[in-house]
């Protein structure tokens, strides 16, 4: 689970910032937390914590529960619970969503024609594009060279590879 737990905090990180590590970190006990405790013990603004946790809600990774305080007025708190059993799915989904796009790049890779010009080489021209263009370049007019893709196809290769076993 420790893996877990660093693939986690750098998902939450891409996906939400620092903010959203530290809230991770307080939340890994497993025991549940408002949102003004949470911002007692992280110092991080409750507008903040409540838009972190309505985005980690929405990929099944926390979810609030409802307690009665008891008490004359029966006033009920809503708190916070972070579900680590559900990061190894999480991942493994992202993970076939990346596989998913890295396939329909290599299809692209694989059934075109690339061009580029001699002179920047900052554009590649797929045949049809350099065709609209009679193979000259759109922004100096010199000739579109041929080039060949098969270093980023091996590359893509690779990384599916390790994407499809991990899995």
């Amino acid at each position: 689970m420790e893996e877990s737990s660093k693939l986690l905090e750098s998902i939450v990180s891409s996906i939400i910032g620092r903010d959203g590590v530290k809230l991770i970190k307080l939340l890994e006990d497993g025991v549940p937390r408002t949102v003004e405790e949470i911002a007692f013990q992280t110092g991080i603004r409750m507008s903040d914590i409540r838009k972190a946790l309505y985005t980690l809600s929405k990929l099944a990774l926390a979810s609030t529960i409802r307690e009665y305080s008891g008490g004359q007025y029966g006033v009920y708190q809503y708190k916070w619970i972070l579900h680590k059993e559900r990061v190894d799915g999480f991942i493994n989904q992202e993970k076939r969503k990346i596989l998913k796009r890295l396939r329909e790049r290599m299809e692209f890779e694989e059934s075109n024609q690339f061009y580029v010009c001699e002179n920047d080489g900052d554009h590649r021209y797929t045949f049809d594009e350099a065709m609209d263009v009679n193979f000259k370049c759109k922004k100096c007019g010199a000739i579109l060279k041929p080039i060949d893709n098969s270093r980023l196809r091996g590359i893509l290769e690779k990384v599916i590879e390790e994407i499809e076993r991990s899995i």
